[in-house]
């Protein structure tokens, strides 16, 4: 199944925390960019990414599920999003 959600756009910088845990669990966040720490924002955390994409909360609960079930994987969460507005197809 095919997911599309919102690119952040230049006018609302959001973007998307995605985080592996030490239990190989993953969480996510979504915040303005000016709130990206620039240290890791869970204390268990193993890798962090910063996605462009600007997700509802069912969306990003369908994104987690399909990180925590392995049907997306994690590193390749860096192929969707943008500044630039519009959208990305996630395949969840």
């Amino acid at each position: 199944m095919d997911l599309t959600v919102n690119n952040s756009t230049t006018s609302a910088f959001l973007v998307t925390v995605f985080a592996e845990l030490q239990d190989g669990s993953f969480v996510a966040k979504v915040m303005p960019e000016t709130g990206v720490p620039y240290t890791p924002y869970w204390e268990n955390e193993v890798d962090q990414v910063i996605v462009y994409i600007s997700p509802n909360e069912e969306q990003l609960a369908t994104i987690l599920a399909a990180l925590n079930e392995r049907r997306l994987p994690f590193k390749d969460l860096q192929n969707y999003g943008s500044v630039a507005g519009g959208t990305s197809t996630i395949p969840v």
